[in-house]
């Protein structure tokens, strides 16, 4: 199956991210139109809940991550650390893509 520019950015993103800070969750943001365009692994996500019985998150997942469809410029993708779970997230820079020239780092790409 062929990857849309879509998907090999986010792989690219991901791959990244994790390579570099293994150990560490991450969440998908779109916009609602790109949302759709990414394959979906899975409709739930499984996690243990904060009282440590199992449980599940249901959601859009790609590749073990949630993906959440918000209102933001359609050039934008974000990848970022899931925080709350363990202290090292909160230290872990956020990744953001930009469509048109399939390329990201840590700063956000401009409006134009």
């Amino acid at each position: 199956m062929m990857k849309t520019p879509l998907q090999e950015l986010v792989d690219a993103m991901l791959d990244d991210a994790q390579a570099t800070h293994p150990g560490i969750e991450f969440s998908i943001t779109l916009s609602p139109a790109n949302s759709l365009l990414l394959h979906r692994d899975a409709d739930r996500l499984n996690r243990p809940t904060a009282d440590g019985r199992e449980g599940y998150y249901v959601s859009h997942v790609y590749r073990d991550c949630m993906v959440w469809d918000q209102p933001i410029y359609e050039h934008l993708v974000i990848v970022g650390p899931v925080t709350g779970t363990i202290p090292e997230a909160d230290d872990v820079p956020v990744r953001y893509g930009d469509l048109r020239t399939l390329q990201f780092s840590t700063n956000v790409p401009t409006a134009e």
